[in-house]
C-alpha cells in the first residue's frame, strides 16, 4: 500500500549535496536537490524565472560594461551603462535618446545609407535608434553610423558590419532616427569593477583608486554632467582693503571677511587686516571694514577680534564671528563694539585629497564621507562639514560642525571597502571586519549624540572581512560578500551585545559558491524579494531573502551566454532588474555584449503574456487613443463601441484585447461599432453589478492588432534557433534569418527569444522517522500529484532523463487558441521502477511559466537496496 508524502515548500532553495544525509535538519524538508532556472517564491513554492527582454546592444560590442542604479526618487530612475570611457542611460526599458530627425531617403544596397532631414551632426561610431516607416527591417532597431557626404552609412550595432538592404522594400516615408545620448568618462573598461557610488538627490559621487572623486549630476534626461568634485567654495576669497576708523587710538583690532557661494560653501579668509583705534568698549565709534566684491558671492561673513593693547599676530587666531552682510553687492560692514562669537571661528581651508584618491564614499548625519585613500591611508576616513558637502574645512578652536579626519586603529590593517549609514552609526566594512563609527557616549559606540570631531568613535564589530562588492541593505540587515568573494554573510544589530553580528547565509548552498566568486549583485525587493548575483563564470544566482520568516533560498540560473553585470531600479510598482549578457555573435567570432531587462512575471491575458525566453522581442501592439465599450450579444459574440476614434472595414479580422479577454472582429457596423467573436471572455466586470456588465476600457488599456506571420527586429538573434510564444501557443525550432522568423500561421501577439530549460528536483525522500528510517531502502513512486499555480508545460519523472509530460499541461492546440494557465492539482502515473533516492524531477522545456506549490508522491517503501 502506498503512502502519500507531501513536500509543501521549497523555501530553503537548492541545498548542497553535502546535506543529502541531513534528514534531521528542519530545512531538509523544504529544500531542493536542484533548482535550475527556478527561484524560491517567497509567497509559496518554486517558480520558473521570467525571461529577459532585449533592450539594445552595448556601445562597443565585445568590450566590458557595468550597469549601475541611479534613483533620484520613486519616479525618476535610470540605469547607467558605464563602458570604455563612455556613459549611457536607460529608463523604463528604453534608451535615453536625443531629439528625432526625420529620414528623407534610404539608399538600398551594401552598404545601406540614409539621408536625414535637418542635417544632424552625428559622428562616426554614434549609435542611433530608428523607428517608424514602412520598412520593417529598418524600424525599431539600433545602428552605428558613419558620415559619408550628405548621407550616413549604417553598420550593425552588435557586429559593426555594414548593413545590406538589397532585399528590403523601397522606403517611402515615416521613419526617424535619434542618437543615443552619451557622455564621456575618464574610466576605461578595465577600471569599471572598482567604481563605487553614493547618491543624494540628483548628485551621485563616484570614486576609484586611479581617479579623483567625481560628481554625476542630473538636470534632465538628456542633460547630465560628470565633473571632478570641487572641495570648498567655488568662488574666490574677498580681501579687506581698508578699515575706516571713526575714533583713532592705540587699541589693536583685526578683521577678516569670507564669502559664501550659491552652494552654501564658505571661502577661506583672504587676508587679516589689523588696525588701531579707540577702545570701542569705552569710546563710542565705529570701525568700517571694506573689502573687494566677489562675483558669485551670496553673502559675506565678517570676523573680528576683541580689543588688545599689545597687538595681534597676523593670523586668524583669536577671531570670532561678528556679523553678516547679505547683499550680493555689499562691500562694507561697521563694527560698533560687537562682541565676537568664538563658537564660530573663521574656517581653515583644507583639501585632504591632494595626491590621494579616496575609493569609497557615503553619507552620514548630513556629512559627505570619503574613505580609503590607498597606500598608508587605507584605514583613513574623512567627513565633510555638517550640511556642506565637499567642504572639509576646520576651525581653531575646533567646532562641532568641523570636518573630521580619522582612521581605524587596530592590530591588523583594515582596508575600508564600503560604508553604509545605519541608525546606530556608520558601518564600515573592511578587509578584516566591520566597524561602527558614531558619536558614541563615553567611548561606547551606541546611538549617542551627533558625530563631531570631539565625539567620533570607531568600534570594531564582527571580525569577518568584506570584498569590494558593495553590500546590500535589506530592511535593517546588511548582506555582504566575504573578503575572498565566495561566502555571503548578513550583518545585523544585536541589541543585547550592543554590536553588529551576522551569519553565513550561503552555507546551506555552499556548492554554488565553492571555487567561485561573486562579482556583482543587485536587490529587487518587489515583486519577489530576490537578490540577483553574478558569478565569475557567468552563472546567475538568486537569493530569496525574507529574514522575518527565516527564509534564505538560493537557486542557480543559466542562459545561452554569460551574465556579466546586473543592476536593479524602481519602475512603477516593481523593481526592474537589468543585465549585461554575453551572447553568440550573429556573424561568428567573439561573443557580443547586450543589455537586457528581466521581464515582468504577470499574466493579464493568461499564457500569451508569459515571457519565458531570453533576449526576447515582443511584437508591437496598437493601442488606440480611445475608450472602448463592450456589450455581449448572443452566439458568443460581443459588440465593441469606440469613443474617440473610429473603426474601418479593414479592421475585420483584427484581434482586440481588453478587460482580460480576447476577441476577433468579424463584422463592421459603422465607424464607431463592430461585432467581434469572443475567443477568451473578458473578466473585467463592474463590481456587484447584477447585469454583469463589463467596465469601460480607457485609452492605453486595450489593443487592436492585425494578425501577421513574420516577426522582425531579431537581428541580435541572427542565425540562432529560437522559441516563440504565439498567442499563447508554443512554436519551437525556428531559426532567425535576415533578422526575422516566419510563423506557420497568422497570430497577433508573439514573444521570440532564446529558449531555456527549467529544472526542479526534490531531495532524497524521507518520512521523518529517526528509527526505521527509509534512507537506504528501495522506493517506488507509483504516481505523483503536483500542486501548481499559473502553470503549463510541466514534465515529471524519477530523473530528468525519464521525465514525461503531465498530460493536462501539455495538450496540443490550434494556433491562436491558447490553453489557459492551470492552477490546481495534476496527477501523473510514474514509471513503476524501484530506486533508493525516491526523488521527483520536474522540468519545463517550452517558453511557458510554472509555479510548483508542492509535490505529493505516492510512495511504496521496500527493503534495503542490497
Amino acid at each position: 500500500m502506498s503512502e502519500n508524502v507531501i513536500q509543501a515548500s521549497f523555501a530553503a532553495g537548492e541545498l548542497s549535496p553535502s546535506l543529502f544525509a541531513r534528514v534531521d535538519f528542519a530545512k531538509y524538508r523544504s529544500g531542493a536537490a536542484r533548482m535550475r532556472n527556478f527561484f524560491v517564491d517567497y509567497r509559496s513554492g518554486a517558480s520558473t524565472r521570467p525571461g529577459t527582454e532585449f533592450i539594445r546592444p552595448a556601445a562597443e560590442g565585445t568590450t566590458k560594461i557595468r550597469l549601475v542604479r541611479f534613483q533620484q526618487s520613486t519616479t525618476v530612475t535610470y540605469i547607467l551603462e558605464f563602458g570604455n570611457q563612455y556613459l549611457r542611460f536607460i529608463s523604463n526599458g528604453s534608451s535615453i535618446v536625443e531629439p528625432a530627425f526625420g529620414i528623407s531617403a534610404v539608399n538600398k544596397g551594401n552598404p545601406t545609407s540614409i539621408v536625414f532631414a535637418g542635417g544632424p551632426s552625428y559622428a562616426t561610431g554614434d549609435m542611433i535608434f530608428i523607428s517608424g516607416g514602412n520598412v520593417p527591417q529598418l524600424a525599431n532597431r539600433y545602428f552605428l553610423v558613419t558620415p559619408a557626404g550628405g548621407t550616413f552609412q549604417l553598420r550593425d550595432s552588435l557586429t559593426g558590419q555594414q548593413v545590406d538592404s538589397s532585399l528590403w522594400s523601397d522606403y517611402t516615408s515615416g521613419a526617424s532616427g535619434q542618437r543615443v545620448y552619451t557622455i564621456s568618462t575618464p574610466y576605461t573598461q578595465d577600471e569599471l569593477s572598482l567604481l563605487k557610488f553614493s547618491q543624494k538627490a540628483n548628485t551621485m559621487n563616484i570614486t576609484h583608486p586611479n581617479h579623483p572623486p567625481y560628481k554625476l549630476i542630473l538636470t534632465n534626461a538628456t542633460s547630465w554632467a560628470l565633473t571632478p568634485a570641487t572641495f570648498g567654495a567655488t568662488i574666490a576669497s574677498p580681501s579687506v582693503i581698508q578699515v575706516n576708523v571713526s575714533n583713532p587710538g592705540a587699541v589693536f583690532y583685526k578683521y577678516a571677511v569670507t564669502a559664501v557661494d550659491a552652494n552654501g560653501q564658505e571661502t577661506p579668509v583672504g587676508n587679516v587686516f589689523q588696525v588701531t583705534s579707540a577702545d570701542l568698549r569705552t569710546v563710542a565709534g565705529t570701525n568700517q571694514i571694506v573689502w573687494t566684491p566677489i562675483a558669485g558671492a551670496q553673502f559675506y561673513n565678517i570676523y573680528g577680534s576683541p580689543p588688545s593693547y599689545t597687538g595681534w599676530a597676523a593670523d586668524i587666531g583669536g577671531m570670532g564671528f561678528i556679523g553678516t552682510n547679505s547683499g550680493t553687492a555689499a562691500t562694507s560692514f561697521s563694527d560698533s563694539n560687537i562682541a565676537p562669537d568664538f563658537s564660530q571661528a573663521p574656517p581653515i581651508h583644507d583639501v585632504p585629497f591632494v595626491n590621494l584618491f579616496p575609493q569609497v564614499s557615503s553619507y552620514y548625519q548630513q556629512r559627505l564621507c570619503y574613505a580609503n585613500g590607498g597606500g598608508n591611508f587605507v584605514q583613513t576616513f574623512w567627513m565633510s562639514r555638517t550640511g556642506t558637502d565637499y567642504n572639509f574645512d576646520i576651525s581653531n578652536p575646533s567646532q562641532a560642525n568641523d570636518a573630521i579626519t580619522a582612521e581605524l586603529v587596530s592590530l591588523e590593517v583594515n582596508e575600508i571597502k564600503s560604508m553604509v549609514p545605519m541608525p546606530s552609526g556608520l558601518i564600515m566594512l573592511t578587509t578584516k571586519g566591520a566597524w561602527q563609527v558614531s558619536g558614541g557616549a563615553g567611548g561606547v559606540a551606541t546611538q549617542g549624540g551627533p558625530i563631531t570631531p570631539q565625539t567620533a568613535t570607531a568600534t570594531p564589530q564582527a571580525y569577518v572581512g568584506a570584498s569590494d562588492v558593495p553590500p546590500i541593505l535589506i530592511n535593517y540587515d546588511l548582506i555582504f560578500v566575504q573578503a575572498k568573494g565566495s561566502i555571503v554573510r548578513d550583518l545585523t544589530y544585536n541589541i543585547y551585545a550592543n554590536i553588529y553580528t551576522g551569519n553565513d547565509i550561503s552555507i546551506l548552498s555552499s556548492h554554488l559558491f565553492y571555487d567561485h566568486q561573486i562579482l556583482e549583485w543587485a536587490y529587487a525587493e518587489e515583486p519577489f524579494k530576490i537578490v540577483w548575483a553574478i558569478r565569475e563564470d557567468g552563472i546567475l544566482l538568486s537569493l530569496t531573502l525574507v529574514k522575518e520568516q527565516d527564509m534564505y533560498g538560493w537557486a542557480h540560473h543559466d542562459t545561452r551566454g554569460n551574465f556579466t553585470s546586473v543592476a536593479s531600479v524602481t519602475e512603477g510598482q516593481f523593481d526592474a532588474t537589468y543585465f549585461a549578457v554575453q551572447r553568440p555573435n550573429p556573424v561568428g567570432g567573439e561573443p557580443v555584449l547586450q543589455i537586457e531587462r528581466l521581464a515582468d512575471r504577470t499574466f493579464p491575458f493568461g499564457a500569451e503574456d508569459a515571457w519565458c525566453v531570453d533576449a526576447g522581442v515582443e511584437s508591437l501592439s496598437n493601442f488606440p487613443d480611445a475608450t472602448l465599450i463592450m456589450a455581449p450579444i448572443s452566439g458568443g459574440q460581443i459588440q465593441l463601441t469606440m469613443i474617440g476614434d473610429s473603426f474601418t472595414n479593414d479592421n475585420i479580422g483584427d484581434i482586440v484585447r481588453a478587460g482580460g479577454g480576447r476577441m476577433e472582429i468579424i463584422s463592421f457596423t459603422d465607424p464607431s461599432t463592430v461585432v467581434a467573436k469572443i475567443i477568451d471572455p473578458p473578466t473585467d466586470l463592474i463590481p456587484d453589478d447584477p447585469e454583469h456588465r463589463f467596465k469601460r476600457q480607457a485609452s492605453g488599456t486595450w489593443s487592436m492588432d492585425t494578425p501577421f506571420t513574420t516577426v522582425y527586429s531579431l537581428d541580435h538573434l541572427e542565425g540562432q534557433q529560437v522559441s516563440c510564444l504565439a498567442d499563447g501557443g508554443v512554436v519551437n525550432s525556428l531559426v532567425v534569418h535576415n533578422g526575422s522568423v516566419t510563423l506557420p500561421s497568422p497570430v497577433s501577439k508573439v514573444i521570440v527569444g532564446y529558449g531555456y530549460q527549467a529544472q526542479l528536483q526534490t531531495m532524497y525522500l524521507d518520512l521523518g522517522q529517526e528509527i526505521n528510517s527509509v534512507q537506504g531502502k528501495r522506493k517506488k513512486v507509483g504516481a505523483l500529484t503536483v500542486r501548481c499555480k499559473d502553470s503549463r508545460a510541466l514534465k515529471a519523472g524519477r530523473t530528468f532523463e525519464t521525465v514525461i509530460p503531465i498530460k493536462e499541461q501539455n495538450r496540443n492546440t490550434v494556433m491562436g487558441v491558447a490553453i489557459r494557465l492551470i492552477t490546481g492539482d495534476e496527477r501523473i502515473v510514474m514509471d513503476p521502477l524501484w530506486d533508493v533516492p525516491g526523488q521527483i524531477a520536474l522540468q519545463v522545456d517550452d517558453p511557458l511559466p510554472s509555479t510548483v506549490l508542492g509535490v505529493v508522491p505516492e510512495v511504496v517503501v521496500g527493503d534495503s537496496s542490497k
